[in-house]
């Protein structure tokens, strides 16, 4: 039950905050009254999307928080406990909006992404639009439905179990399957290498060979150009035909 809802700084509101007493069931007003200033104030609180131009003109930031008793709703309670974010019978969701339009969502004081400002927001309230219904077209919810409709939690609770295993295990057998096709890969690699080692037939005392050659090629820039200098300083000398002689 949404018990206080409290708006600083949000929209053409600079304070304004609204107790929820038992038993309330309407909100009126003349048109402009803030009516659905509140009503967007709780969707923010409830995870909607912020744009900078909510902030209340002249102020830094926008502050919205909802108070919810949790007295009539077990399932926010148990979502609170098992995200370590329950603080007794009561719940706070709160949100700032920077006057840039950046903004953080809080649940009892401790900051949250915005993904859980929602799911938790689903457990808390309902706000019924025009044409749409918040909760009735999600796949979750309508599970959720069907399941305390059909009434049956230890069957519920099996089918969790085995429904966990049957995941784990396909993730198991994806995860092996990888596996063995990584070794075939690895195996087809080396039996290429082998064919190639096998095709190219190295005999005793190659490599020797073949190292010696390639450091006699390494160095024919080097004697190619040596032997050039050494012919020019022959041919630019007094013993001229020396070079004659050597081609002779």
């Amino acid at each position: 039950m949404l018990a206080q809802l409290t708006i600083s700084n949000f929209a053409i509101v600079r304070e304004l905050e609204i107790d929820f007493h038992s038993g309330m069931t309407v909100i009126t007003g003349e048109t402009g009254a803030g009516k659905s200033i509140a009503i967007d104030a709780l969707g923010l609180c409830l995870g909607g999307r912020a744009e900078a131009d909510m902030v209340r003109t002249g102020a830094a930031r926008a502050d919205l928080c909802a108070r919810f008793s949790l007295k009539d709703t077990p399932a926010a309670l148990r979502w609170l406990e098992e995200n370590q974010l329950e603080d007794g019978h009561e719940c706070l969701l709160r949100r700032v909006i920077s006057s840039d339009g950046r903004s953080r969502g809080f649940i009892n004081g401790t900051a949250v992404p915005l993904s859980q400002l929602r799911e938790l927001g689903q457990l808390l309230i309902q706000i019924h639009g025009q044409h749409a219904h918040q909760l009735l077209t999600k796949p979750e919810h309508q599970k959720f439905l069907l399941d305390g409709y059909a009434n049956e939690t230890s069957l519920l609770q099996e089918m969790t179990a085995r429904y966990q295993l049957w995941h784990q295990s396909c993730r198991d057998l994806a995860h092996h399957q990888q596996l063995s096709q990584e070794r075939a890969a690895r195996a087809e690699l080396l039996q290429y290498q082998l064919k190639e080692l096998n095709e190219f037939n190295p005999q005793p005392g190659e490599f020797e060979q073949i190292d010696e050659e390639y450091k006699r090629l390494a160095n024919s820039g080097q004697l190619l150009t040596t032997s050039q200098n050494a012919l020019a300083l022959m041919a630019d000398g007094e013993d001229a035909n020396l070079q004659s002689q050597l081609y002779t």
